[in-house]
């Protein structure tokens, strides 16, 4: 049975439906802003599958002279649209409902073939949820290729929903430190094995409070898989005391309420920094994904990306190659300045910086800097070659979760 494959993320390659073969076509990522180019967004217009351009055919030129026994191969190629994706879902059988409407369309934008399996592994994370939110988590889990490897699209909820509930429950956690230290010291009256977990329960708050940091010793930066593995082994320790009635009050569930809270965030900045099964290589630049709460503003999130290394950079790093390329950036929402952006591409001594801001007065704010921003490279023999301001708001899930609008998904069919 035949699906709808909504095609790469840059608009080169071409869905095909029901059979074919996808055109090739490559790309070179040229300058410092690039990445807005290759990187679409999925719009409220896309999604509500309105500003759909009209379709247009193309015949094949492969037919062979009409002495020949093979039969004539005709080719057509159009713009998706919903009316397509309604008779897909009728043809699988898949009742064409608002809710599979909406799920069909955030396939084509993320690049998730339309197939009752793909549907499958969607219901499955979903678990009956049709909100908004669950069915984007859903489609974005399949687009990266983690359908089987989640239990439930809620496990991004906690980076989609609301960064300063994360900040919240961290700062909780660190308050009731000393509260669970001192209901533990109770507890060794009656199990003094506990003696040797106090100490390991205080460094594991050492590390929650280098959380709160922007240098080298916050945890998500230098060794997040170890600190996830290190709360949930925590958080499972904790629970099996509490089952077999070691630790049995209410405090104790409080505490592992947020450790989960803090877990699912950990998790889902892993989940995100995945590419998507469906990205072209060499035509999109995929990126390490963290998020650290900002140490000046305990509700603020401070959104660190940084551009995933390809083989030949990683040759061309370890041969000192002038060419190598780094390319970070770095997201944060201020009341005073506003949402600014910082875009920094390092090759050699070289350093590029974009600076994108949502407000005039962070614009000019910026450019007061850049003779600063000069000498201080130089302090470490680095060189400004460009430094711009733009006025913009960047949205950064375009980097995160790259998608497409309706319109550039193209349908290739074939009868042979």
């Amino acid at each position: 049975m035949g699906g709808i494959a909504s095609g790469n993320l840059s608009g080169g390659r071409l869905p095909i439906w029901p059979s074919g073969k996808n055109p090739a076509n490559t790309s070179s990522l040229k300058g410092v802003d690039e990445a807005f180019s290759l990187n679409r967004n999925v719009s409220n217009d896309a999604i509500s599958g309105k500003n759909v351009g009209k379709a247009a055919s193309v015949d094949s030129p492969n037919a062979e002279p009409a002495s020949a026994v093979a039969p004539k191969i005709s080719t057509q190629i159009k713009q998706l649209t919903p009316k397509d994706i309604i008779q897909q879902l009728a043809k699988m059988n898949i009742p064409v409902t608002d809710h599979n409407h909406d799920i069909a369309l955030l396939m084509a934008a993320y690049g998730v073939e339309i197939s009752e399996d793909s549907f499958d592994l969607v219901n499955k994370l979903l678990k009956g949820d049709k909100s908004a939110l669950g069915k984007k988590n859903a489609v974005l889990l399949v687009s990266k290729g983690l359908g089987n490897a989640v239990d439930s699209a809620g496990i991004l909820n906690a980076f989609f929903e609301s960064n300063k509930a994360v900040s919240e429950q961290l700062k909780g956690l660190l308050s009731r430190h000393s509260q669970m230290a001192s209901l533990l010291q109770q507890s060794l009256a009656d199990f003094p094995e506990l003696s040797s977990f106090l100490t390991i329960f205080d460094d594991f708050n050492q590390q929650l409070k280098r959380m709160n940091t922007a240098d080298k010793t916050n945890p998500l930066l230098v060794d997040r898989d170890g600190f996830l593995t290190d709360i949930q082994a925590m958080s499972g320790f904790l629970k099996g005391l509490i089952q077999n009635n070691t630790l049995s009050s209410s405090e104790w569930r409080a505490y592992l309420n947020g450790l989960d809270i803090i877990a699912n965030y950990v998790a889902s900045q892993k989940i995100l920094s995945q590419p998507s099964v469906k990205q072209p290589l060499g035509l999109l630049e995929s990126y390490d994904y963290f998020q650290i709460p900002n140490p000046l503003a305990a509700s603020v999130m401070i959104d660190i990306l940084r551009r995933k290394q390809t083989t030949k950079d990683i040759k061309d790093a370890k041969s000192n190659n002038p060419s190598a390329q780094e390319k970070i950036i770095v997201s944060m929402d201020s009341d005073v300045l506003g949402r600014v952006t910082v875009i920094v591409t390092i090759m050699g001594i070289n350093i590029w910086c974009l600076v994108y801001a949502d407000n005039d007065h962070t614009v000019y704010h910026s450019n007061a800097f850049r003779q600063e921003l000069i000498k201080k490279l130089a302090e470490h023999d680095y060189r400004l070659s460009e430094f711009k301001t733009v006025r913009k708001k960047v949205d950064i899930q375009k980097f995160i979760a790259p998608s497409q609008n309706l319109s550039d998904v193209k349908r290739i069919q074939t009868e042979i």
